[in-house]
């Protein structure tokens, strides 16, 4: 599943967030992405919210994802929509966000 954000005015894309299910349709890999110009506007917050909320209705248990260990924008975001952080053993780069719906 994918939502993307379209601008009215010339429909360029401003952002998606996508899940892809496991085979079960219990667990799902997400990822999000946003226009450079528009990283702390808060398009990425609610593409997040959406995701989620989908996610829930479509009663999954679980969306993870993998986020840059420096990105603190997004792992704080992630904080607080209630993910547990933790570390990628084979990457110190990287960070494991999980969230139990």
């Amino acid at each position: 599943m994918a939502f993307v954000a379209v601008g009215q005015l010339a429909g360029d894309i401003l952002g998606v967030a996508r899940f892809i299910a496991d085979p079960d349709y219990r667990r799902a890999e997400y990822a999000i992405i946003v226009a450079s110009d528009l990283k702390g506007r808060g398009l990425g917050w609610l593409l997040m919210q959406h995701l989620i909320d989908y996610a829930r209705v479509e009663q999954l248990s679980e969306l993870f994802g993998e986020v840059l260990a420096e990105n603190e924008t997004m792992l704080s975001m992630c904080r607080q929509l209630g993910f547990k952080v933790g570390s990628v053993v084979d990457d110190p780069a990287l960070k494991q966000v999980t969230l139990k719906l």
